[in-house]
């Protein structure tokens, strides 16, 4: 990885903490609980933000790595639906994991919620890395690799 894609990889990160905590921790927290069994959940004050904060610099990696590879996309524009989609693909399989193997998920209704949830957050973060990574390259939007 070059500077460029460990900057982008950064900022994805941070977008991915913050969408996921104004998201998730936020607007959809008692609407999230209303279908989940939260029996398992840690109250809040015990999270470990620590672990989040990396697992979220893990996504932005993610994201910074393949938006560095795949040619032609190097705007905020042109991140959105493969950020969405990469998203919502891997938030459908893990959803329905936790449906058919536990009790967290309760029903299907809340994996629509979440699946939704997960692609405004993708196309953001994807957004936000597709941008830094035309903008840091001085290609200010062209198809050109990174």
């Amino acid at each position: 990885m070059n500077t460029k894609t460990i900057i982008a990889g950064v900022i994805g990160g941070i977008a991915f903490f913050l969408l996921g905590w104004l998201i998730w921790g936020m607007l959809l927290v008692d609407t999230m609980d209303q279908y989940s069994n939260t029996a398992c959940m840690k109250p809040d004050e015990e999270m470990n933000m620590a672990y989040i904060a990396v697992a979220s610099l893990v996504w932005g990696f993610l994201y910074a790595y393949v938006f560095s590879n795949w040619t032609g996309f190097k705007t905020f524009t042109s991140g959105l639906l493969p950020g969405a989609l990469i998203n919502m693909m891997v938030g459908l399989a893990w959803d329905l994991s936790l449906l058919s193997m536990t009790t967290m998920i309760t029903n299907t209704t809340v994996v629509g919620i979440d699946i939704a949830a997960n692609g405004v957050m993708g196309a953001i973060v994807g957004g936000v890395v597709c941008w830094w990574l035309g903008r840091s390259s001085g290609a200010r939007g062209s198809a050109s690799p990174a």
